[in-house]
């Protein structure tokens, strides 16, 4: 009998950190090292490989576009991958986000490996939404809203969670301790994040002769190309005359610092599958305003740490800033709530130990068939 570590395989194609892979580098890091095995895929200059704290064997390697390189070279790629994986013995092979799992799902013909999907985004395509799912053993889905999205019966339900140590410092400032509220919100520039209704909610607060505050846009451009839509948006806080209260804040290598300046954090995107920032700012104990779309009411409805605000609807996220701003809330209530809650359910040992499961379930199968055969390749160590 060999008593070995499983081999896992993560899949991903990124070279910046995104909330994806912000995700997958918590994962590594939380996964059981005395039980697990950890492969990366991932290019070989990814910008992020330096937050990863655990051991690992990095495998590096480009996943181009499929619309540039479906072809010659997608099968170069696929076939250089399940050469990996046999030779490496990898038991499961884990694809993150959205371009690794074409490449992985070949593998379902091509190696002995348990395929899985960490869905991680929404889309209407009918070949993510019902082709994709059927070459993978199991499909993590991130939210209820993301899991609805596909069909099959291949799918749990496995919620983002939260690094604990990063929030060993505690909250930079008292709420409006210099009677200013400071608004963030987080994430690229992309027109789906609606940061110009934010603006239009501000703009409300400031014609009501409320001035005391500022609104942080912390994120550029860069992954999406959103440059029209960012200099719109700059266009209108200088034609409001805002300028002195809307800062543009570019990106933050260390966005929960910026969290911790805070006092409020709104996350107002359409159909957002997750949104990791909404537990990060509640881990630094700072509220959270949501639009009733995608996973983030979700968050808050397990919370109770935020605001949920009728979608797209920019009046009442004005209202609901104002009543922040007026101190009409418990504000020490709803920080406290929000971290207790993500600290204790969001928290990534938790998270870890749901994807292990998850792993356990897809290889106790292939265990029970290999003792009955009397090969024990395999030894699943209990908890």
């Amino acid at each position: 009998m060999t008593n070995r570590k499983i081999n896992v395989l993560f899949v991903t194609h990124a070279d910046k950190k995104g909330g994806a892979e912000q995700s997958l580098i918590h994962l590594i890091n939380y996964l059981d090292k005395t039980k697990y095995r950890v492969f990366l895929l991932s290019p070989g200059d990814a910008a992020y490989l330096d937050e990863i704290r655990a051991d690992y064997t990095h495998f590096p390697l480009q996943l181009q576009s499929i619309k540039k390189k479906f072809g010659l070279g997608y099968i170069q790629t696929v076939m250089k991958i399940k050469s990996f994986v046999r030779k490496n013995k990898i038991d499961i092979v884990h694809a993150n986000g959205w371009r690794a799992p074409w490449y992985t799902a070949p593998l379902k013909l091509l190696a002995r490996s348990k395929l899985i999907w960490h869905h991680r985004d929404f889309t209407h395509l009918r070949m993510f939404n019902q082709v994709l799912p059927r070459f993978f053993d199991q499909v993590i889905c991130i939210s209820h809203f993301v899991a609805n999205s596909i069909q099959g019966s291949n799918k749990t339900i496995i919620y983002n969670g939260v690094d604990p140590e990063l929030a060993l410092t505690a909250k930079s400032r008292a709420f409006m301790e210099d009677g200013t509220l400071v608004i963030g919100t987080f994430g690229r520039i992309v027109e789906w994040k609606r940061y110009d209704l934010m603006i239009e909610a501000v703009k409300k607060l400031a014609d009501s002769n409320r001035m005391n505050w500022k609104l942080l846009i912390v994120g550029d451009a860069s992954v999406d190309g959103s440059d029209d839509y960012y200099n719109t948006m700059i266009e209108n806080v200088l034609s409001y005359g805002l300028e002195h209260h809307v800062m543009f804040y570019g990106y933050s290598k260390k966005p929960l610092d910026v969290m911790k300046e805070c006092d409020l954090t709104i996350n107002f995107s359409l159909n957002e599958p997750f949104g990791r920032v909404i537990i990060e700012s509640m881990l630094v104990q700072t509220p959270v305003i949501v639009a009733n779309s995608g996973g983030a009411p979700e968050i808050i409805h397990e919370t109770r740490g935020g605001f949920i605000v009728k979608d797209g609807d920019v009046e009442e996220l004005y209202q609901t800033i104002q009543r922040v701003y007026d101190n009409q809330v418990n504000y020490e209530e709803l920080s406290s709530r929000g971290y207790e809650s993500v600290m204790k359910d969001f928290n990534m040992s938790t998270i870890a130990r749901k994807v292990e499961n998850t792993y356990r379930m897809l290889l106790t199968p292939s265990l029970k068939a290999e003792a009955a055969g009397g090969k024990d390749e395999y030894l699943i160590q209990s908890d």
